[in-house]
């Protein structure tokens, strides 16, 4: 298996025009993301042939391979190993053909794709600490009061879920500094700064609005400036990161090699934690709150239709790489309020998908079409639609369609129950780790409604399809 892996490696350096032709490679969490210097060398049929290979297409001003979970980061080391002795700096990505909403949407990927295991890791153990220590879902009394030994296991577990969120400044600004180009390791002390014990949590600054909690603030030079953490923020952190990228990068030029150690990591972090706490920080939060209030106000303003139309675009919004921007928000909402509908009408898409797809599976005529539309049917079971959509619904047209319809429904569905999801975490029929128990029900029946919806309407469509020939 390994040596097929590694000749099927070969075969895409080859087939992306190879190794000569690649401007930069990154991954994701299921695609290769090439950048070419000649794009007419990419062979986008005879990509699509290997065994190992999912899809492959133009997106976001890069050459995207499909490979699937787990088995792409496998390939891309592969890979890397093929091209890097000749090419040292093969994972930097040019980035002057994109447009400036391609540039943000690919910055919005660098920087939180990397976070998202910590995320997603988090929000499973949330919805398992969730279960054994809510009352209703195994009895009338919480497992844990069943079960007084397992109490200390479920506060451990809560503990470890929440410092993901709690302290996901750190995280958003080591990743945003990696990716600005500047030294991680800053852009992690950095993150710390802003959740520092000594801060009023700024969880807090509802009640220092309303008068029931008396901060404390640093007179300098004058200016009085609040000592307020920023606990559970994204957005500061993101920014904040780029302003110490940016003195750092500029001290370099102006300080004396023999000098540079001692000098630049005080000034920059000191300059930006300054500016943070000053400018960026306030700001920075109150951008979050109207991005935050303007997202809950779409969803109160017309819930069903709002379920309804996002149901409807997000799977086009992966296939364009949008829902990365879309990702992040969630994040914040998440850190903001502790629930996102968003989140939860994601977890029954891919369910959709997969209808479709065993629809396509008694459809095929093969068993080599058969056996590709099982595989993809999984893979979207357990939340992971892209193997599915390039390599079955998209091809064929009809199914895609019929999967996209039937999300919308259930998106419209989940707003009429309002169910909500409590994290980022697994999608399909694994997602009750980040549903609150008393939504179960309702929420798996509407997963088996967009699951046999999209199912029905992709077979009928199909065999009528097949009579009129």
């Amino acid at each position: 298996m390994n040596n097929q892996m590694k000749q099927e490696a070969k075969e895409i350096i080859s087939f992306v025009g190879g190794d000569e032709n690649i401007n930069g490679l990154t991954h994701c969490v299921t695609r290769l993301r090439f950048n070419l210097k000649e794009e007419g060398k990419f062979n986008e049929e005879k990509l699509k042939e290997l065994p190992l290979v999912k899809g492959a297409f133009y997106s976001n001003g890069q050459y995207q391979v499909v490979i699937g979970p787990g088995t792409v980061d496998k390939v891309y080391d592969m890979i890397q190993e093929m091209i890097t002795t000749k090419k040292p700096t093969a994972t930097k990505e040019p980035s002057s053909n994109l447009n400036v909403l391609q540039k943000g949407l690919k910055l919005f990927s660098d920087v939180f794709i990397p976070i998202l295991p910590a995320i997603v890791g988090a929000g499973i153990l949330l919805g398992i600490g969730n279960i054994l220590s809510a009352p209703g879902v195994f009895g009338t009394d919480a497992l844990i009061a069943s079960y007084p030994g397992i109490k200390g296991l479920a506060d451990m577990i809560l503990m470890i879920a929440n410092t993901a969120f709690t302290y996901i400044p750190v995280l958003v600004a080591w990743s945003a500094t990696k990716r600005f180009g500047g030294n991680p390791l800053l852009g992690i002390l950095l993150g710390l700064v802003l959740i520092n014990a000594d801060l009023l949590s700024g969880a807090q600054l509802s009640s220092v609005i309303s008068g029931d909690v008396t901060p404390e603030y640093w007179s300098i030079f004058g200016l009085n400036i609040m000592k307020l953490g920023y606990q559970n923020s994204v957005l500061p952190p993101f920014v904040a990161a780029y302003v110490l990228v940016f003195l750092e990068k500029h001290l370099k030029k102006l300080i004396p090699d023999v000098l540079q150690l001692i000098v630049i990591a005080p000034v920059a972090i000191l300059v930006t934690a300054f500016l943070t706490f000053l400018i960026i920080g306030p700001t920075m939060n109150q951008v979050a709150t109207w991005l935050t209030s303007g997202i809950l106000g779409l969803f109160d303003f017309n819930p069903i239709l709002a379920g309804i139309l996002f149901g409807l675009l997000w799977e086009p919004l992966v296939v364009t790489g949008m829902h990365h921007a879309l990702i992040a928000v969630n994040i914040q909402l998440i850190a903001s309020t502790q629930q996102s509908f968003m989140l939860s009408i994601i977890t029954i898409v891919c369910v959709a998908e997969a209808g479709a797809d065993f629809a396509m599976a008694l459809l095929a005529k093969n068993k080599t079409d058969r056996g590709i539309a099982v595989s993809a049917g999984t893979s979207s079971l357990l939340g992971v639609t892209e193997p599915s959509m390039f390599g079955v619904t998209i091809p064929a047209k009809f199914p895609f369609l019929f999967s996209i319809l039937s999300a919308g429904v259930a998106g419209g569905l989940i707003m009429l129950l309002k169910i909500y999801a409590v994290s980022l975490g697994p999608s399909g029929p694994l997602s009750f780790v980040i549903i609150p128990a008393q939504f179960w029900m309702k929420h798996y029946l509407v997963m088996a409604i967009a699951f046999f919806l999209s199912f029905s309407l992709t077979f009928l469509y199909g065999r009528i399809k097949k009579l009129s020939k």
